[in-house]
């Protein structure tokens, strides 16, 4: 409710809000750029309404790891055969492969 009466300047930009809450102006996408000696932002994208509309340009992505490679997420990789999903942490998709007990059996169906 208080975020409608809440308007502000954001570089040179005003910023408010309609009567859902949503932004009535479209905005940039940033990421951190970590690829010098400082960090800086760089814009990837943007979404615009109405009509609503998201555009990423994948390619302005940089990922961190090896050669760019996007990293692959450990919450929704499939555990081998003879393995079970054990959660770590707080979350329950959050999870490591180990190994089940002998003798056991696990029904996916």
């Amino acid at each position: 409710e208080q975020i409608r009466k809440v308007n502000f300047l954001l570089h040179e930009d005003t910023v408010i809000f309609n009567d859902n809450g949503d932004p009535l102006s479209g905005y940039d996408i940033i990421a951190w750029d970590w690829s010098g000696p400082k960090w800086t932002f760089r814009v990837i994208g943007s979404s615009t309404w109405p009509p609503v509309q998201l555009d990423i340009n994948k390619t302005k992505i940089r990922w961190h790891g090896e050669d760019n490679q996007v990293p692959e997420s450990v919450c929704s990789s499939n555990c081998l055969e003879g393995h079970q999903r054990v959660v770590v942490g707080f979350y329950h998709c959050c999870f490591e492969c180990v190994p089940c007990e002998a003798g056991t059996f696990l029904n996916k169906s």
